[in-house]
């Protein structure tokens, strides 16, 4: 499935797509987060469900609390931020979405010179921070001075694609471009709630 992100409306692509690349630098995705869909059921509805009742209340807000703690390197916030996100999420949701992170402390070579960063991970490895993918996903993209609004656009991207059965065919991808767009709406209320202006907050499709 293609996984370059593309602005439908004026906007700014391509940071988008450079928030994405940077923040997966180093990872292969390969388990689903908190977002799971079995292919089973209805892909547009469960796509709604989990927006509805995990990423506007809870996955949202957090992710723009904890890139804004980062941005101003305040780790023992962003380790209270994580924590905060553990005790809201499901007991299943939280079990995936802390399985989903590891890789990305794992795998970021690039980020072991950065001193908050390695203070951060070092809380996770110790039991202090959890390790919510949403909160690790939110910090390096302030830590590498990436745009919010991209920012989270890559996360919901992140969400979505590896929340989706592997066998889903090439035939679907104009559907599911569709479906994940409908999640896009969710940043720019993020962002401006946090009071922060989106930019290129055009529509994000999926080529």
């Amino acid at each position: 499935m293609p996984d370059t992100l593309h602005i439908a409306e004026p906007g700014d692509s391509e940071e988008v797509s450079f928030a994405r690349a940077i923040s997966l630098l180093g990872v292969t995705p390969e388990v689903a987060s908190t977002f799971l869909f079995d292919n089973r059921g209805d892909l547009p509805r469960a796509w709604k469900l989990w927006q509805d009742k995990w990423l506007a209340p809870h996955l949202a807000p957090n992710f723009v609390e904890a890139y804004e703690c980062g941005s101003q390197f305040r780790i023992n916030e962003v380790q209270a931020v994580d924590s905060l996100l553990d005790v809201k999420l499901s007991e299943q949701l939280r079990e995936r979405s802390i399985t989903a992170g590891k890789p990305f402390l794992q795998g970021k070579d690039e980020m072991k010179g950065n001193k908050n960063w390695v203070k951060y991970v070092d809380r996770v490895e110790k039991g202090q921070s959890p390790g919510h993918v949403s909160v690790i996903f939110a910090l390096q993209s302030a830590l590498y001075n990436l745009p919010l609004a991209s920012a989270l656009s890559a996360y919901i991207w992140f969400e979505f694609q590896s929340g989706l059965p592997k066998e889903l065919s090439h035939e679907s991808l104009s559907e599911l471009s569709t479906v994940f767009e409908e999640a896009l709406v969710h940043v720019s209320i993020a962002v401006r709630e946090n009071g922060v202006q989106a930019s290129g907050s055009g529509n994000l499709r999926v080529v």
